[in-house]
């Protein structure tokens, strides 16, 4: 007996130091009302090997088990940096929707039926930094069919493949980037087991000084098929810390307009007009501006600001967001407060509540009302809780907590 003990005590000795190098978090929220049903949980493990060496695991759970499982790697040696990870389908076996590229011709979707386990996608980059320039090269590699972007432009992701049938094996996007302030550049090269061909790219210059205190950005972006988008932004500075930023943007059917007015020590303010542009035959040829909506909003520091959103046509407005969800049934508004201070051990509690409106048929238009609150309750456990109040009567509110170790 007392040679066990001697032994399990050597034992923990020896990995104790293998524990304190052991890190994460623990994030879930229950739904309680109107029933009590999981809707997230995630367990994020870290490990670190040296000083400059840190491998992870992230595990997605909700009530049917396990949903998603990555596994990473980052760290560096003198100028040069890696990071990489690998994702796996551990569970997941429904029939989805598979979209092709239209220019791949009939047919545009496919059903198909997930196997589990299953590799999903692997990537890695590695990045040289010296004297401020990095040069950056990243490799991404999809299994079919879980390659995932939002076609429809409506803020859902959906299994896009960007190869056409029956090219449905794995699709490799490159990707060269570098940095020379002011300038950046960006080259997606794609292959989808043909061969490897441009994809598309962007250019930026960020903060470039002319005169008087006035700055200017730029930002071009185009693809195979053509233009994207092209970015302008003007930041003058005026005096006792105020300044004041105008960017435009350009795309193929619409135009945005940003104005920023900034008072350094006092927050900033921010006013921004969706809409878009309307030409006649020629791009120069402009009849006149459609306003979708706009949106006013005030920062006092990271985390407290008032917001105000309203759209004047609220399908536009959200499809140029991409946010399908921005609004209910006829809601076209939203007030938005949000403010943090000290909580326990010496971290910080945030707050956020919205206001939904819509037209007429309830007390001062108004529909629902959504808040959610963070409050560290140790130095490594925030309580989380959110609610939601609807004037129809429904109400949904669930709790969950944040644990650090």
């Amino acid at each position: 007996m007392r040679k066990l003990v001697i032994v399990l005590t050597g034992l923990l000795c020896l990995g104790a130091p293998g524990f304190a190098r052991f890190g994460g978090e623990w994030k879930a929220m229950l739904q309680v009302v109107p029933s009590v049903a999981l809707k997230t949980c995630t367990l994020t493990l870290k490990y670190l090997v040296d000083t400059s060496w840190t491998i992870s695991s992230i595990s997605e759970f909700d009530v049917s088990g396990l949903i998603d499982q990555k596994f990473g790697l980052c760290g560096s040696f003198g100028p040069f940096s890696i990071t990489g990870g690998i994702s796996f389908n551990p569970s997941i076996q429904e029939t989805v929707v598979v979209y092709y590229p239209e220019a791949c011709g009939a047919p545009q979707t496919q059903e198909y039926t997930l196997v589990a386990p299953a590799y999903k996608e692997a990537w890695v980059k590695t990045a040289f930094t010296l004297a401020g320039a990095e040069l950056a090269l990243e490799f991404h590699h999809w299994a079919y069919p879980y390659h995932l972007e939002d076609i429809d432009e409506d803020g859902e992701l959906e299994y896009y493949w960007p190869c056409c049938p029956p090219q449905t094996e794995s699709y490799t996007l490159f990707t060269l980037s570098g940095k020379l302030p002011p300038l950046s550049l960006a080259i997606n090269l794609a292959d989808c087991c043909t061969g490897i061909s441009f994809r598309d790219a962007i250019i930026a210059l960020t903060d470039v000084p002319l005169c008087c205190g006035l700055t200017y950005g730029a930002e071009l972006y185009f693809t195979k098929a053509g233009f994207g988008y092209f970015e302008t932004a003007l930041e003058l500075g005026l005096c006792c810390g105020l300044s004041l930023e105008v960017a435009t943007r350009f795309t193929v059917d619409h135009k945005e307009v940003r104005v920023t007015p900034k008072w350094n020590g006092m927050g900033q303010a921010c006013f921004v007009v969706y809409g878009n542009v309307l030409t006649g035959t020629t791009v120069l040829d402009i009849e006149g501006l459609e306003i979708y909506g706009y949106k006013l909003r005030c920062d006092f520091s990271p985390c407290s600001y008032v917001e105000l959103m309203h759209a004047f046509d609220v399908s536009k407005l959200e499809k140029l967001l991409r946010n399908p969800k921005l609004f209910e049934g006829n809601e076209f508004e939203y007030w938005k407060l949000g403010f943090c201070g000290p909580g326990c051990c010496g971290s910080t509690y945030t707050f956020d509540v919205s206001i939904y409106f819509q037209p007429s048929g309830s007390l001062f238009g108004l529909t629902r009302i959504l808040g959610n609150i963070s409050v560290p309750i140790m130095a490594n456990f925030d309580l989380l809780l959110s609610l939601s109040v609807s004037i129809t009567g429904g109400t949904e509110l669930a709790v969950g907590w944040s644990f650090r170790f």
